[in-house]
């Protein structure tokens, strides 16, 4: 059985954060019920990439072991419908700008009294309740925000967003995690909730060093692109085939000396300088200048195998057509062959939460834009001669 075998979230999201939460759900066995616009549908179904039918691939990957129904909630019928739908429902979720559902009447308030044992989800850009609730947000615009953008990048460079939306998707598992919190007390005390999350919340959550550095030693610190500056060695080197990334935080005698007997320079090692820390952060420049002829005439996979034999993390910095071909994923199960009706055959993400007794199962899906529409309007008990109706007058 799965986990959340038995429970029904009706989805009113779109986009990436909504989407990407209501995913987590259904991999491990939620029914998940997807409301879209008549004629359009998410606003994902137009992302790249696009194939030659027009069909995107990423809507495809995010809407995976959903069903998916049409619905003008603007219309008098449409409302009720949804309604309906609630009133059976577990967990409603919603990531539209704050105030819209109140305007169609599907806020929590009214909706609480359809479904008083309702969990009702909201992911918005600035939360509920502050005098920003209005505005619009993306993740770069989160990014920039929160100082996550401030925070990456090269000592000397700009800014620089993280190359995928973490905004996004960070915000869509926290919900998520919400969610089963919510459920599992809903459980024990019979009574549903109402959960507001944000992606500004989300990111400023994860900035951890740069927050406490600043509150407990009051000291900025800033972006140092791929080191730490409290370690040496820590950064990413140039190669003969790319660039290679040693995890060492040699903050240790032990660690330093290992290093150091990796790359071949045991000569290192009889500067008693350099056995502190602190010291080679100072001389930064001038260990690197003396440790990067060692990488640049080797590959990556001849670092990885003199890294590995001195039991020293490292990896290739991996180019994406190189990280599909790495075994690791594959071991671990996190490349899905999924045959989407709509873009085909393609390789999906997998969950990287791994129950040994109710795993995610990853089989079904994104639905074709109403695909289930008519199935879920009988369940609800509309005769054919409604549903046909509602078809004509462009209630569904």
């Amino acid at each position: 059985m799965k986990v959340l075998e038995g429970v029904t979230v009706i989805d009113f999201t779109q986009a990436y954060s909504g989407p990407f939460c209501t995913m987590q759900l259904a991999d491990f066995g939620a029914r998940v019920i997807k409301i879209e616009r008549n004629k359009y549908g998410d606003q994902s179904r137009f992302w790249a990439p696009i194939n030659e039918a027009g069909e995107s691939g990423y809507y495809a990957a995010f809407n995976r072991g959903k069903e998916g129904i049409t619905l003008n909630i603007g219309t008098p019928e449409g409302l009720e419908i949804a309604k309906k739908l609630i009133a059976k429902a577990d967990i409603m979720l919603e990531n539209f700008s704050v105030g819209s559902m109140e305007k169609k009447g599907l806020g929590y308030e009214e909706v609480k009294k359809i479904n008083p044992e309702i969990i009702y989800g909201s992911i918005s850009g600035y939360g509920q309740n502050t005098t920003w609730r209005k505005l619009p947000a993306y993740d770069n615009v989160i990014q920039a925000q929160t100082g996550l953008m401030e925070m990456t990048g090269d000592a000397d460079g700009v800014p620089t967003k993280v190359g995928v939306s973490v905004g996004d998707n960070y915000t869509g598992l926290e919900m998520s995690l919400a969610v089963t919190m919510a459920y599992y007390n809903k459980l024990k005390t019979g009574k549903g909730q109402y959960i507001d999350i944000a992606m500004y919340d989300t990111l400023f959550g994860i900035m951890e060093s740069p927050i406490l550095t600043y509150e407990l030693e009051g000291e900025e610190i800033t972006r140092c692109g791929n080191t730490d500056p409290t370690l040496f060695p820590y950064d990413v080197y140039p190669c003969k085939d790319g660039y290679f990334s040693p995890g060492v935080a040699a903050g240790s005698k032990k660690e330093w000396t290992a290093f150091c007997n990796a790359i071949g320079m045991p000569e290192l090692l009889e500067n008693e300088r350099w056995m502190s820390n602190d010291n080679r952060i100072e001389d930064y420049d001038e260990l690197t200048a003396k440790v990067l002829p060692f990488f640049a005439d080797k590959t990556k996979a001849e670092l990885k195998e003199i890294f590995n034999e001195y039991k020293i993390p490292n990896a290739p910095v991996n180019t994406i057509p190189e990280l599909l071909e790495d075994p690791q994923l594959e071991a671990r199960e996190m490349l899905i062959e999924m045959d989407d009706p709509a873009v085909g055959k393609y390789k999906a993400t997998g969950n990287p939460m791994k129950l040994s007794l109710t795993p995610a199962v990853i089989d079904t899906p994104a639905p074709l834009l109403g695909q289930h529409t008519d199935a879920v309007l009988a369940e609800l008990g509309y005769a054919e001669d409604q549903i046909a109706a509602f078809h004509e007058n462009g209630v569904v």
